[in-house]
């Protein structure tokens, strides 16, 4: 009796599983010969560039293998008949002259002709106005928080959110953004050594890290409803070194600038992000969506059945940074508005402080104070 109850119950999982679900099956290709373009151009300041990539054949046994595409001829056409080459800079990137910058209302078209002969193109892509935020707030929260060491934790930290879009007139359809947003841990402190009485090291240095995994991307909405946005979540920004992969002296200072890379994307790049979201999202429940191909803007002009991936992005943008602190007294966050500059690559140096008497101290050039990069806002 037992076991024809199991059998019954199975049979009904099945039926329901039948009458319920579609099987799906995605149009993959998986030895295409598929080229990727990743490219983008806004309005603000460049040096702007595409990455012509060819994608790892399924029936490879390589899966960090990269297949650049070179020897390429790019061109960015607008539609006031303006046409800029690209210049061929090696590893499958071409990139604009310096000083491009896109129009805002103008449209435009990237057009490749590659080695074999094929020609790609862009959809028309039209530059739309850049989209600013109403304003920005953080609040203390705990969140899981996997580290730089892959380790999950729960751990406490800024949560970062905006408000946007209580402006917005005269446009056909609310905009769509996205955002990229990143901390750069910036640290300083003493490292003294108990047998050495007359000088210590000091160090400095910094890192940026990521605020999301996945495109932040806002919802599409059309005009009918409230446009106005309000709390969205730019992302957890945890107060502890650690979650970096830093381990610090008590006596450190720690300090957390937050730069937010603001683009107000065209339908076709709003489809594409969120097409990549919803495959980045998968758990592994049943109702997941299925990894495919995903594809953007671009098409083989001589053949239309060869497959293209990746997306030539058009995009405006609005660049802002912040500093952001705790407050520990009452576990409140401040953030503060500063310069939005550019921060070069991960960098710690070091130098000798003498603290002995001045007329014996020693001349050489490690005991030379090091002074903070410029862009250091903490040093203006």
């Amino acid at each position: 009796m037992i076991h024809l109850k199991n059998s019954f119950l199975a049979l009904l999982i099945i039926l329901i599983f039948s009458r319920c679900s579609e099987v799906y099956n995605p149009k993959i290709d998986s030895n295409a010969d598929a080229l990727i373009v990743e490219g983008l151009i806004t309005d603000g300041e460049g040096p702007f560039s595409i990455k012509l990539t060819k994608a790892v054949l399924f029936s490879s046994d390589s899966t960090s293998e990269i297949n650049y595409v070179t020897g390429a001829k790019l061109t960015v056409n607008d539609n006031e008949n303006n046409s800029v080459d690209l210049i061929d800079a090696g590893l499958g990137t071409y990139t604009l002259p310096t000083g491009f910058k896109a129009k805002i209302g103008n449209s435009y078209k990237l057009h490749i002709l590659t080695t074999d002969g094929n020609i790609f193109e862009s959809n028309d892509q039209k530059l739309l106005p850049p989209q600013s935020y109403d304003s920005i707030h953080a609040s203390y929260g705990t969140q899981g928080y996997v580290d730089k060491n892959n380790v999950y934790k729960n751990v406490g930290g800024a949560v970062i959110e905006e408000d946007l879009f209580q402006n917005i007139s005269n446009l056909d359809s609310v905009p769509v953004c996205r955002f990229n947003s990143n901390i750069t841990l910036q640290y300083i402190f003493p490292l003294y050594t108990p047998s050495i009485t007359d000088w210590h090291w000091i160090y400095f240095g910094w890192e940026s890290f990521q605020l999301n995994s996945i495109e932040n991307i806002t919802d599409e909405k059309s005009l009918s409803s409230n446009s106005i946005l309000k709390n969205h979540s730019l992302g957890f920004m945890p107060f502890d070194a650690l979650s970096y992969g830093y381990v610090m002296p008590i006596n450190s200072n720690v300090y957390y600038y937050l730069r937010i890379n603001q683009f107000t994307m065209n339908h076709d790049s709003y489809l594409f992000y969120k097409g990549a979201n919803k495959q980045l999202a998968a758990t592994g429940k049943i109702f997941d969506p299925v990894t495919s191909q995903l594809y953007g803007n671009m098409k083989c002009v001589n053949n239309p059945t060869k497959t293209v991936l990746g997306l030539f992005e058009v995009s405006s943008v609005t660049q802002q940074a912040f500093v952001v602190t705790l407050v520990v007294s009452d576990k409140s966050v401040k953030i503060t508005k500063v310069p939005y500059i550019f921060v070069p690559g991960t960098t710690e140096k070091e130098y000798k402080v003498w603290d002995g008497n001045p007329l014996l101290k020693p001349k050489d050039p490690s005991y030379d104070y090091i002074p903070m990069p410029d862009w250091w806002y903490h040093n203006l």
